[in-house]
């Protein structure tokens, strides 16, 4: 399943975790980036309030006593070229039974979104990108477009917007990725087949984020890699 790993280095929340064994020497704390495909620049892994950077944007971490090791954050909608997608944010909330909600996840590649949430907002995404040439779907995903002998081309945006009013807008590689080597493109997003969002690796590529779980935190930036 991992070729070519040593091993896995959990990062999680609970006591077993390396953070949680590293104790007081992290303080609960550290950050990450990881490096954009296709890029040769380097990420990083830092553990201690020292690695905490000045500057980022703040959501606060939500509980959930059913998946304590898990990172849940409150999104309360998501945007396409800067206009928010009518989706209501109870599709996004925790329940009190623990069901629901939206985690931050490294092992998960592509961000996966309760049906509802993902047909409405790609359904924004495709009725402003009607200018790309569409081909058929690859894998898990359902919108894909034929770029082959395009040098550039112009995409809307792609936000977050998370409880409090913080808003993370992510570059265009990190939701409009290839698939092949004959220039097919995916939109980067999947329907979740639970009410569980799952923010997931790809959608973090570039971006440095950092997880203050003794104060209930994790930041955005500034810095990205």
């Amino acid at each position: 399943m991992f070729v070519g790993a040593a091993g896995l280095l959990g990062l999680g929340s609970g006591p077993m975790s390396f953070v949680g064994q590293l104790g007081g020497q992290a303080g609960g704390t550290f950050s990450y980036c990881l490096v954009s495909r296709g890029t040769e620049s380097s990420g990083s892994l830092e553990f201690g309030r020292e690695s905490v950077p000045v500057g980022a944007s703040w959501v606060s971490l939500i509980h959930n006593p059913r998946a304590p090791s898990f990172y849940y954050i409150g999104l309360s909608g998501l945007g396409v070229g800067g206009l928010r997608v009518p989706i209501s944010e109870d599709i996004f909330r925790l329940n009190e039974l623990g069901e629901g909600g939206v985690v931050m996840d490294t092992g998960t590649a592509v961000t996966r979104l309760p049906a509802a949430a993902y047909n409405a907002f790609r359904d924004a995404f495709v009725a402003q990108t009607t200018n790309l040439p569409k081909t058929s779907g690859v894998s898990i995903f359902d919108t894909c477009y034929d770029l082959n002998g395009f040098v550039t081309v112009r995409v809307p945006t792609i936000s977050f917007y998370f409880l409090g009013g913080p808003i993370l807008t992510l570059p265009a590689r990190n939701f409009l990725i290839p698939v092949d080597s004959v220039g097919t493109f995916c939109f980067a997003f999947a329907p979740s087949s639970s009410g569980l969002s799952i923010i997931g690796n790809i959608q973090q590529e570039g971006i440095e984020i950092s997880v203050d779980g003794a104060n209930g935190y994790i930041g955005f930036g500034p810095n990205i890699c």
